[in-house]
């Protein structure tokens, strides 16, 4: 799947095989099959290719609720549906629509800040945070590409930083005792989805300074996967209203080149107000 998606202009920097960092004029990006955390045990997935190089993949669970991704032929996905026992179609997001561009400094001015620990928060504490709508209203809304893909966006909406899993230089890998830490944020997750199906949670991951910048960006994205692996696996977040992010050593916790625990780190943000498929949920 992924050497489909890989375009002629495409430089491949790093292939570990889940996942592929190309340079794409002169911008590093990092590229894989985001139906990985859909496929549920006892899953049916059918995958549908069309000739402008776009896919549209279709899952079905036991329960007959469906959850269907269209991707363009650059492997970016535009657009996810998710069905339910009773024929309701939940928008997810789609960014098939037309988007008015981002120009940085029309942007509120945020405080990069605006953030909580999540060890040191209480459930009530908790459930605000992943309510919260942006720190200071912007009158437009955005495709999920941008969010994903431009600081000054997604930085509008506050993070949870996951200081619970300390992760290993190098390793992308969580304990168990580590996943059952995320308790409190897996059941605060799933049920502000029971409420609200189209909610959509970015799980942002981050790595130190230290290594490639090509293998930091691959590594980062495999520790944004685990968490959301552990949340679906342990606490029954649906998959669907996750999306995956890496973003290497490009957003620092602690500004030094050194080795440094706090940087290798997960965080997570409630994007659902952000996205121009859900402008609904800001009336």
């Amino acid at each position: 799947m992924l050497n489909e998606i890989l375009e002629s202009n495409d430089n491949v920097v790093s292939n570990s095989g889940d996942r592929v960092v190309v340079e794409r004029d002169g911008r590093y990006r990092v590229l894989r099959n985001d139906d990985v955390l859909l496929r549920r045990p006892g899953a049916n997935v059918e995958t549908y290719r069309y000739n402008d190089g776009s896919t549209r993949a279709v899952v079905t669970y036991e329960d007959g609720s469906t959850v269907e991704t269209v991707r363009a032929a650059d492997g970016r996905v535009l657009r996810r549906v998710r069905t339910l026992q009773d024929g309701s179609e939940v928008l997810l997001f789609d960014d098939t629509q037309e988007v008015q561009q981002v120009v940085v400094n029309d942007l509120p001015q945020v405080d990069r800040d605006n953030r909580v620990t999540y060890r040191q928060s209480d459930s009530d504490a908790l459930a605000r945070a992943l309510a919260a709508q942006e720190t200071q209203p912007v009158d437009r809304t955005f495709s999920l590409n941008q969010v994903r893909n431009i600081d000054q966006v997604r930085y509008l909406v506050p993070e949870i930083s996951v200081d619970s899993v300390n992760f290993q230089t190098g390793s992308a890998a969580i304990r168990p005792e580590e996943a059952e830490e995320l308790s409190a944020l897996g059941n605060a997750l799933r049920d502000a989805i029971r409420k609200n199906p189209s909610e959509v949670f970015l799980i942002e991951g981050h790595t130190d300074a230290v290594g490639g910048y090509a293998y930091n960006l691959a590594l980062s994205d495999r520790r944004a996967e685990s968490v959301a692996l552990a949340l679906t696996e342990y606490f029954q977040v649906p998959p669907e209203n996750m999306v995956l992010q890496g973003y290497g050593e490009g957003d620092l916790l602690v500004n030094t080149q050194a080795a440094e625990q706090a940087n290798r780190r997960v965080a997570v943000r409630r994007i659902t107000t952000l996205l121009q498929s859900n402008s609904a949920s800001r009336d």
